[in-house]
């Protein structure tokens, strides 16, 4: 390189070189901020996932504690208090007071609002206190949304039911899976 005749300043080619580079270290710092907030936001949707079908579950052993009696897979019933739309029967919990079965059945949303299969609970409303309102109107309502699979088990000669969820992420292979004991 020549010196320069003024004394100072760079040339045109330090310049060049300089942006390059200044651009390149940008870029990497750019693509690695995106992957991080891809993975980010990857975890926030699973740990949503996980923290609904927790609820879900809390819900389900709760009508379970307050249930007399219950039938898993119950078959060959016609005579619901809410139309099951071709959903599958999972559980059938009878209530203590005599009033009909709460039923838990999966299969197709009741619109196009819901993401696929719902998991429906047939039954009575909540009060302000969270309780079953047993002497209200059955309806059914969605518990969960976007269910890839649940299953509900009787290990035999016990009297609890193993129950399992399973949720994938939105644009992921990757499956969100809860259970609990009832």
């Amino acid at each position: 390189m020549r010196a320069n005749p003024r004394g100072g300043g760079f040339t045109l080619m330090e310049l060049m070189l300089a942006a390059a580079l200044g651009v390149l270290v940008f870029g990497v710092g750019l693509q690695m901020l995106l992957r991080e907030a891809r993975h980010g936001g990857q975890l926030a949707q699973r740990m949503q996932l996980r923290s609904r079908q927790r609820r879900t579950l809390r819900l389900l052993r709760d009508d379970l504690r307050s249930a007399t009696s219950w039938v898993v897979a119950p078959d060959g019933k016609a005579d619901w208090p809410c139309p099951l739309a071709d959903r599958k029967p999972l559980l059938a919990l009878t209530p203590p007071h005599g009033s009909p079965d709460v039923l838990y059945s999966v299969g197709k949303a009741p619109s196009s609002i819901w993401s696929g299969a719902v998991l429906m609970r047939c039954g009575p409303a909540f009060d302000l206190q969270g309780r079953p309102s047993f002497n209200s109107r059955y309806q059914n309502r969605v518990v969960l949304d976007a269910i890839q699979d649940f299953r509900i088990e009787q290990p035999t000669d016990l009297p609890l039911l193993e129950l399992e969820v399973e949720q994938r992420l939105k644009g992921s292979d990757q499956v969100v899976r809860s259970s609990a004991v009832g």
